[in-house]
C-alpha cells in the first residue's frame, strides 16, 4: 500500500470506495450514512479503523458488531438523523467487510494512479479536513475526501457562485460583475468547475489573480490534466476538491446534484446567476433555504434565463408542496456590490493575500503524506469540542471586530495586537507616547517577519496607517500606535 497515509485512512478508504470497474461488481462500499455509524459504534467500543488490519483484532471485533448490545449507544445517537439506520446496519455483514478490506492490492494501485496525476487524499480524521462539512453533516460527512491543487485555500473565505450550464451573455456580464467585487473585498470564488455561470465566475477570479475552489461531482482524475486548469493548479491559485471516487462519471448527474451542497458549506454567501424551475442550480438553492447553511443571494438582471430566480424569489408558488424555508433569500443586482450588502468594507486586494498567508502558514499539503490523527475520536467526533470556529458565525468579542481596518480578518486583527504590545514594551505608561522607526518594527517583530518575509509585514504596517492606527508624524519611517482599547 501507498507509504505515507495512515493505517486508518487506509482502511477507511477499502471500506467506502471502489477501486477499478471489476471490484464494483464484487463488493459494495458503505455510504455515507454507515461509515458514520461505523465510526460512532468504534469509539463507543474502542476501536479504531485500522484494527480490521489485525487478525486477532479483526475476529474481536467482529464477535462484537453482531453483539447486538454493542450498538445501543450509537443506536441511541443516531437514529434520529440518520434514515434506514436498522438496514443500514444489518447490510454490514461478515462478508461485505471481509469482500472490501481484500482490496489491499487494489488500493495501492489507485493510490499510484491518483498519485501521479496529483491526487492528494483527506480523511476525516485530517486537520485540514473542512470543519464547515463536519459541522454541518456531522457523522454523515464523507470519509474521504479527494483533492488537487492547493490545500491551503480551503482556509481563504470565499463567496459561492451557482447557476445554468447554458447561460447567455448578459447572465456572464452579471457573473463577472459580482466576481469583481468580490475579489476587490478579499475573497475567493467557490464554485463548482461546470460549464456555464461556474467555469466563467471561476476563471474570472483566477485571470484577476485571485483563487478560486471547484467542487467536483465526477472525473478529478481528467481535470488535473484538464488544459483550462492546469496552469492555475501549478500556480497555487486552484484547488479541485471532491467528495466522489477520482474515476467517477458524470452518470446520470446525482453525484452533480449531491455536491451543490458542498458548494454552500465552503461559502461566506451564495450567489445564485441564472435559474431554470428545476435541475441542480434550483433544487441546491431550495436546500439551502431549508437547511440555512449561508446567505442567499439570487440575482435580478436583464436576462431570459431567470425562471427559477423568479420563482424563487416569490416564494415557490408553483411547488406542488410546500417549502418550508428558514431563511429568506436576499435580491441584488450586478450594479450592487455584494460585499457592502454583506457589510464587508473593502480591502486592498495586497493586504488580503498578506493575511490569508499568514493564515495558512501553519497548514501544510498533504500530498502523499497523511496528517491524521489516528484516534478514530477525531473519525466520529463532530460536536462542539472537537470543531473549530464555525466561518459562518460571527462572534461579537472576536478582535476582528474592534477596528473597520481589519476588515473581519482576525490576522490584521492579530498582527496590531503584536504591535500594540511592541509599543507597550517601550515604555511602561502610555504607548501612545512610544514613537518607533519602521526598522525597530521589523527588529521587534522578527519571529513575524521570518516566517512571511519583509515585504508582508510592511504591507501590514502601511495598511494600518492608511486606516490612521499608526500616525507618522513626521516625514521618517517612524511611527506611534493608536491604542483602540482605550477607545472601547
Amino acid at each position: 500500500m501507498q507509504n505515507g497515509l495512515s493505517e486508518n485512512t487506509k482502511v477507511m478508504l477499502m471500506l467506502t470506495h471502489h477501486f477499478n470497474r471489476s471490484d464494483r461488481s464484487t463488493c459494495k462500499p458503505l455510504t455515507d450514512n454507515g461509515f458514520g455509524y461505523l465510526a460512532h459504534w468504534m469509539t463507543a467500543n474502542r476501536y479504531q479503523p485500522q484494527d480490521l488490519l489485525d487478525n486477532e483484532r479483526l475476529e474481536s471485533f467482529f464477535n462484537d458488531f453482531g453483539d447486538e448490545a454493542t450498538h445501543f449507544t450509537s443506536k441511541n445517537a443516531l437514529s434520529g438523523s440518520m434514515r434506514s439506520l436498522e438496514k443500514t446496519v444489518s447490510e454490514m455483514t461478515i462478508e461485505r467487510f471481509q469482500s472490501l478490506l481484500s482490496r489491499g492490492m487494489a488500493l495501492s494501485q489507485a493510490l499510484e494512479k491518483w498519485q501521479s496525476a496529483g491526487i492528494w487524499i483527506l480523511s476525516r480524521a485530517d486537520k485540514n479536513y473542512p470543519v464547515q462539512i463536519k459541522h454541518h453533516l456531522r457523522e454523515k460527512a464523507p470519509a474521504i475526501l479527494f483533492g488537487t491543487g492547493n490545500i491551503e485555500l480551503l482556509n481563504y473565505k470565499g463567496i459561492g457562485f451557482v447557476g445554468s450550464r447554458d447561460c447567455g451573455p448578459s447572465d456572464e456580464s452579471a457573473t463577472i460583475a459580482y466576481v469583481e467585487d468580490i475579489n476587490r473585498h478579499g475573497f475567493q470564488v467557490v464554485s463548482g468547475a461546470a460549464k456555464g455561470v461556474d467555469s466563467i465566475a471561476m476563471h474570472r477570479s483566477l485571470s484577476n489573480g485571485s483563487s478560486a475552489i471547484g467542487i467536483l461531482g465526477d472525473s478529478l482524475f481528467k481535470a488535473c490534466g484538464d488544459s483550462q486548469w492546469r496552469n492555475y493548479l501549478k500556480s497555487g491559485q486552484l484547488l479541485l476538491l471532491s467528495p466522489f471516487d477520482p474515476e467517477a462519471s458524470f452518470g446520470r448527474g446525482q453525484n452533480a446534484m449531491q455536491r451543490n451542497k458542498y458548494i454552500y458549506f465552503l461559502s461566506e454567501a451564495v450567489v445564485a446567476v441564472c435559474s431554470g424551475i428545476e435541475g441542480g442550480t434550483f433544487n441546491g438553492v431550495k436546500e439551502n433555504l431549508v437547511a440555512n447553511w449561508c446567505p442567499q443571494y439570487i440575482s435580478s438582471h436583464n436576462s431570459p434565463n431567470l425562471a427559477g430566480n423568479e420563482e424563487i424569489l416569490n416564494g415557490f408558488p408553483n411547488s406542488k408542496t410546500k417549502v418550508k424555508i428558514l431563511a429568506q433569500p436576499k435580491v441584488i443586482t450586478p450594479a450592487d456590490s455584494l460585499a457592502s450588502t454583506m457589510g464587508i468594507v473593502e480591502i486592498e486586494p495586497e493586504i488580503a493575500n498578506v493575511a490569508s498567508s499568514v493564515e495558512c502558514e501553519s497548514n501544510t499539503k498533504p500530498s502523499s503524506h497523511d496528517s491524521s490523527d489516528s484516534s478514530i475520536e477525531n473519525v466520529a467526533q463532530c460536536d462542539s469540542e472537537h470543531q473549530q470556529e464555525n466561518s459562518h458565525c460571527d462572534e461579537p468579542e472576536s478582535m476582528s471586530h474592534f477596528h473597520p481596518a481589519f476588515n473581519g480578518s482576525e490576522t490584521l486583527a492579530f498582527f496590531y495586537f503584536e504591535l500594540l504590545d511592541l509599543f507597550r514594551s517601550k515604555h511602561t505608561d502610555d504607548a501612545d507616547d512610544v514613537m518607533l522607526s519602521e526598522t525597530a518594527i521589523l527588529d521587534g517583530l522578527h519571529v513575524l517577519v521570518g516566517i512571511i518575509g519583509k515585504s508582508a509585514v510592511t504591507k501590514l504596517i502601511a495598511h494600518l496607517h492608511t486606516h490612521d492606527l499608526l500616525v507618522r508624524p513626521g516625514r521618517t519611517k517612524s511611527y506611534q500606535i493608536v491604542d483602540i482599547e482605550k477607545l472601547h
